[in-house]
């Protein structure tokens, strides 16, 4: 970025860099930095204001720089324990001190009487004497006025490496090279008052002032809110231009929903009737449905693939787990196989013959829903006429799975189901191609779970309770963050399985975790269905779809590891029934913000209240567990605090898909990105 040196491409290598040989590129390649450009994207974690100050306006308790002169040799002297001590006069001007470096002896020829130095580091008055403790040290010439950088980088770092080394990296980077080339074009930089790419890498390291620091996380929030506005605009522009292939004549569902053992609640009546309007518009439907726990989402996905199927069309339900698949395939074959409908079910372990017959079955036409996992997606799976194209948990899946899916069809209709509740104007955000209907309504009969938090020396009442609820012949989950034993000295499923037998020899204990083979872990879920086992110790993997409703307690083992939203998801596996059900969340952390989130869980349960709660505390990327097209989590971006922003890229982004700019000169580094970041 300095015009008066040669200067080398971003791409180069790290060690194109002054003073960066192969042993200091192996230990950066730690922190990710291989090239020049790497080294200009790795942006600090914090900033430190140093402003000059005498030894005497210095505190024990914060870094400060001072300003001073060597007035004498070092000299080093080894304590009793075998330390080096290295100890070098110095003044600033008015008061004596030492600056004290420990097992350096090498510093001693480093210095010498009359130099100027600028020390950083804490001070404190050692028997009436300053000294300055393992500061880090800047030489200045004679002749040359000693400047202060007011505000100061801190990066995070890994074994071997000090803030020296990165600051001096990035200076040497931004110096020897051009910087990437800018991605946002001049217009836009121009009429949204946007600091360059050039100019916001250079105050992100180091900044001129904190008015210029935000200025550059302005800039980078901008360019991450448009890409992801423009990832999302470009499906919705997709969809939207579509018309209608699959024609719709039949929207009866009387014969559906009188079959069913219970009556539609008014918000699944509400959502309902958007899916038939989409369905009888000219354009494909692209809707997004989200309901609270147990709101009842699948019997909305089984009216649109009833529709569909009257209707001549084929349809498909894809879910993240083979659990939560499976659970699908009983629901969707227990209500539609008396309608004439053939359901069946695609398993990433099948045998190659029932494989083949399977697909040879849904070419053909024969079966009419199917029902998988992302083993849906392969190519070899071949549909006859696909006109109905289900998601469930939506956000687990990349845009492009669910693209992937779409194109096994003639522009099939699209229903993407969530029961992670999103705030609406996040959702808006994230499923950007999708209009979104909300079921606000539980069915009737579902009592609310009461919920504890406990500490972890009640641990043994509450397995005293479980023993009490499972004598009632109800089941009881255990859910644990851990499989195996592990450094972090958490709670894991297999010890704890173990624990609980020893304890509990009578009760018929068993467990269930993500490693196991599947047929395993179906052997075990229909154990527990059938009443033949009584506790499942699992992790996570029951947070989502598994529906028991004799399962009336929820035990949570070192619930201060889950994000609210997960907790939430986890709570929602009882209390699936009119028989009063439990959440008991034991906690050993003593942390404040810790067990104020575990007390707000307790008194809430809303879900879009405790999403909302969740995604301040923990931001999207987190909340939301995955990532999100190639956007991964945002570096600088906010749903919760950028929300200005948030709509005007939306605009923005709307603005260049309509007009077609993506095609001109100008944009094309953004189209570049854009197209990397959307392909992964």
């Amino acid at each position: 970025m300095n015009k008066g040196v040669i200067l080398v491409d971003v791409s180069s290598d790290i060690k194109n860099i002054k003073g960066i040989g192969p042993a200091k590129a192996k230990l950066l390649s730690k922190l990710g930095i291989h090239s020049i450009e790497d080294a200009l994207y790795y942006f600090p974690r914090d900033y430190q204001e140093l402003s000059p100050l005498t030894f005497k306006q210095g505190r024990e308790d914060r870094t400060g720089a001072f300003p001073c002169i060597v007035t004498g040799i070092a000299v080093t002297k080894k304590s009793r324990s075998g330390i080096y001590i290295t100890k070098l006069p110095i003044t600033d001007g008015k008061n004596k001190g030492y600056a004290v470096f420990f097992n350096q002896p090498y510093l001693q020829k480093t210095f010498y009487p009359n130099q100027r130095l600028l020390l950083i580091g804490k001070i404190k008055k050692n028997f009436g004497i300053y000294e300055i403790a393992s500061p880090e040290w800047i030489k200045f010439e004679k002749n040359v006025p000693i400047e202060i950088e007011r505000i100061r980088p801190i990066y995070s770092l890994s074994k071997g490496i000090s803030q020296k080394l990165i600051r001096n990296t990035v200076k040497n980077a931004l110096e020897i090279s051009s910087g990437p080339e800018e991605i946002l074009p001049y217009g836009i930089l121009k009429r949204y008052n946007l600091l360059s790419l050039e100019k916001a890498i250079k105050n992100m390291h180091f900044p001129q002032s904190f008015k210029m620091l935000e200025k550059a996380r302005e800039r980078f929030v901008f360019e991450e809110l448009l890409l992801f506005q423009l990832g999302t605009g470009l499906s919705r522009y997709y969809v939207k231009s579509e018309k209608r292939k699959n024609k719709y004549d039949i929207f009866d569902l009387k014969p559906f929903l009188s079959n069913l053992p219970y009556s539609l609640t008014s918000g699944q009546g509400k959502v309902l009737q958007d899916i038939i309007k989409d369905l009888q518009s000219e354009h494909i439907m692209n809707r997004l449905v989200q309901g609270d726990v147990g709101s009842g989402k699948t019997v909305i996905a089984c009216a649109a693939l009833y529709l569909s199927v009257k209707n001549g069309f084929q349809g498909v339900m894809m879910a993240p787990t083979e659990i939560l698949a499976d659970q699908h395939f009983h629901t969707l074959k227990r209500l539609l196989s008396p309608h004439n409908i053939n359901v069946d079910i695609l398993k990433g372990g099948l045998p190659d013959r029932k494989r083949k017959k399977l697909l040879m079955k849904l070419k053909n036409g024969t079966i009419d829903v199917l029902v998988g996992t992302h083993a849906i997606i392969q190519k070899d799976v071949e549909f006859f006429q696909l006109g109905m194209v289900i998601t469930d948990e939506q956000h687990r899946f990349g845009v492009k799975q669910r693209e992937n899916l779409v194109k096994k069809g003639q522009h099939p209709d699209v229903l993407v189901m969530s029961a992670t509740p999103i705030p609406r104007t996040v959702a808006m955000v994230l499923y950007g191609d999708l209009d979104i209907s909300t079921i606000d309504t539980l069915p009737p009969g579902r009592q609310k779970v009461e919920t504890y938090v406990v500490q972890d020396f009640m641990r043994k009442r509450v397995y005293d309770f479980m023993v009490l609820e499972v004598k009632k012949g109800h089941l009881a989950y255990v859910v644990c963050p851990a499989v195996e034993e592990n450094e972090l000295d958490i709670i894991n499923v297999e010890q704890h399985k173990d624990f609980l037998k020893k304890e509990y020899p009578n009760l018929k204990i068993e467990m269930l975790h993500g490693k196991m083979k599947q047929e395993e872990k179906d052997r075990i879920l229909k154990l527990f269905y059938s009443k033949k086992t009584q506790v499942l110790v699992a992790t996570t993997v029951v947070e989502v779809g598994v529906d028991i409703p004799f399962a009336t307690l929820m035990i949570i083992e070192n619930a201060e590891r889950f994000g609210l939203a997960q907790l939430h998801q986890l709570r929602g596996r009882v209390g699936r029934s009119s028989l009063k059900s439990y959440c008991i969340l034991i906690s050993g952390s003593n942390q404040g913000t810790a067990r104020e989130r575990l007390n707000f869980f307790m008194s809430c349960h809303d879900g879009f209240k405790i999403s909302q709660k969740d995604l301040e505390l923990r931001g999207p990327g987190e909340f939301l567990g995955v990532k999100q097209h190639g956007f991964n989590e945002f570096k600088f971006a906010s749903f919760i605090d950028n929300t200005e922003i948030l709509e005007i890229t939306q605009k923005l982004a709307d603005a260049i898909l309509e007009k077609e700019l993506l095609l001109l000169p100008e944009y094309q580094n953004l189209k570049r990105l854009l197209d990397k970041k959307i392909s992964i």
